[in-house]
């Protein structure tokens, strides 16, 4: 979902295009949901969370800089929490 985001963002795709920042949002709460966290999370975690509220916020009320770079704050954000519960899962299918 992240990633047919940032494809959204630099070529034009109907309604990925116009909700690209809103999918990485649900791609987000979608790999939380998913995964379980690693040792030492919960700091990072926390960070994580302040930064999702961050971005949100952004989108409605005028922040410097976290506004004119929303999208992309939520992707770092996104991928910050990708790697901090070092996830490896390879789907295997046998009969």
């Amino acid at each position: 979902m992240a990633t047919a985001a940032v494809v959204g963002v630099f070529t034009f795709i109907p309604i990925l295009s116009e909700y690209a920042f809103w999918i990485v949002v649900g791609a987000y709460f979608l790999w939380l949901a998913v995964h379980r966290a690693g040792a030492g999370f919960k700091p990072l975690l926390m960070f994580s969370i302040v930064l999702l509220l961050a971005a949100i916020v952004g989108v409605f009320i005028e922040i410097p800089i976290i506004s004119n770079y929303v999208f992309w704050v939520m992707q770092a954000n996104y991928l910050m929490i990708v790697a901090a519960t070092g996830s490896s899962y390879f789907i295997i299918i046998t009969k």
